[in-house]
């Protein structure tokens, strides 16, 4: 039977591990981390698990949904609607309804009705192709106004995209619309957003004790340096205490850690995966003795400001077992970005300025504790014509694979389109053979 190596234990490898060990491949995982999860890893609160970055599923999210009730984890997904806001001009305005963008006073009436019809009208944009040569900005100053564009817009784009932002195609900031507008599919003033009890390190560890099950491995603190083809044609990856040899191999970090990798990868091949662009993402946990505001997600829109999302997780799911009230602080940056190069003890105390201007009465002495993780490659850059620069899933390579958020296009990062593209790569792999 053919030996499958997986580099990489987030949700993409591990739903392709547990489809191709279900399929009676000898499968193993090789995950840098001290765990598996990836993006979706989780810290232990005691009677729960909390995501290291904010996480939620939408109602849509059918890929993820279909592998919950596969793996008897269903029950535990739980629907709550959200109060969400945003931060502009240094107040907090609700942001929830429509009712609340037609009060939105910062920008005219007449923007918040073409903002408003915008974001109901990109739910049925079914060809997204046209969209690829518009940039994000110039789509939505020609959709929603130069007012609703330099006020809400800009300093979002910017706030993620930072040099990048001005480069961003249009087709991302469409899709975002659409998915939050498939979230109130049944109901245009509400929006449902989901999450597992007791937090989705439980998808995480089912998936993991699946893989075990069916004979698969899991090797964890492994770190892969290297890819080389043995003379029976077997892929060996070098970097854990022994070499071992794969028939097929399935890499699942992003394009450019691909390109990094010492292989035999044809270099106009490397050098288009390192062209595509990333930013990585801070992110900081907050656990607090009262709730900062009654919003689950505020937006910031103002540049003052460190970081672009208030998440106030306990907002959205409630208190029980958590023992404080949990609030995440995100921000994105480029992996060489002066923020992004300080320490913790700097970011924390720079997010905490920011926190303090948005919550005049906020006090640290209401922090139980802090936790914060940056990761370097958390959103591609979507720019125009990206769907001429998405890798196919098998590489140059014979017999190596690539699955990646980068290729999840048009649509952006999720941990359903994660879970969507591990069973794609366990299709191409088994297909392959």
């Amino acid at each position: 039977m053919f030996r499958v190596g997986i580099i990489g234990g987030g949700l993409t490898g591990l739903t392709a591990a547990y489809r191709l060990a279900k399929k009676g491949f000898p499968v193993a995982v090789f995950e840098e981390a001290g765990e598996p999860g990836g993006l979706a890893s989780s810290i232990d609160l005691g009677a729960v698990s909390l995501e290291r970055f904010y996480h939620h599923i939408f109602t849509s999210d059918q890929h993820l949904l279909d592998l919950c009730n596969e793996l008897g984890l269903g029950d535990l997904l739980e629907w709550h609607e959200p109060k969400n806001a945003i931060y502009i001009e240094n107040r907090l305005y609700p942001f929830t309804s429509p009712m609340d963008l037609l009060r939105f006073s910062p920008i005219s009436l007449a923007s918040r009705v073409r903002t408003g019809l915008l974001t109901l009208t990109s739910r049925y944009i079914r060809d997204y192709m046209p969209l690829e040569s518009q940039t994000a900005r110039d789509w939505l100053i020609k959709r929603a106004g130069k007012d609703s564009y330099h006020k809400i817009w800009e300093p979002l784009l910017v706030s993620k995209f930072d040099r990048d932002a001005d480069l961003v195609s249009a087709t991302w900031i469409w899709n975002k619309f659409k998915l939050r507008g498939a979230s109130r599919a049944k109901d245009i003033s509400r929006e449902m957003l989901g999450y597992m009890k007791g937090g989705f390190a439980r998808l995480i560890e089912r998936l993991v004790e699946e893989v075990f099950r069916a004979g698969g491995a899991i090797r964890t603190s492994c770190r892969i340096s290297g890819i080389s083809r043995l003379g029976d044609g077997r892929l060996a990856l070098a970097g854990c205490p022994e070499e071992e040899a794969f028939d097929r191999v399935l890499f699942t970090g992003s394009p450019q850690q691909l390109a990094a990798l010492d292989s035999p990868l044809p270099a106009d091949y490397r050098e288009s995966l390192a062209a595509l662009k990333a930013k990585g993402n801070i992110c900081m946990i907050l656990e607090l003795d009262r709730s900062l505001s009654p919003y689950y997600w505020i937006t910031v829109a103002q540049r003052d400001i460190p970081f672009v999302l208030v998440i106030e997780h306990t907002n959205l799911v409630g208190l029980e077992g958590y023992g404080s009230h949990i609030v995440y602080l995100s921000r994105y940056a480029h992996h060489q970005d002066d923020l992004f190069l300080k320490s913790d003890r700097e970011i924390e105390a720079i997010f905490m300025d920011g926190l303090s201007k948005i919550f005049p009465g906020f006090s640290r002495e209401w922090v139980k504790r802090t936790s914060l993780t940056r990761v370097l490659y958390a959103q591609p850059v979507i720019t125009r014509h990206y769907s001429k620069q998405v890798p196919p899933l098998k590489t140059p390579l014979d017999g190596l694979f690539l699955a990646s958020m980068a290729q999840i296009y048009p649509e952006d990062r999720g941990m359903n389109y994660a879970v969507r593209l591990g069973l794609e790569a366990s299709d191409e792999i088994m297909g392959n053979l």
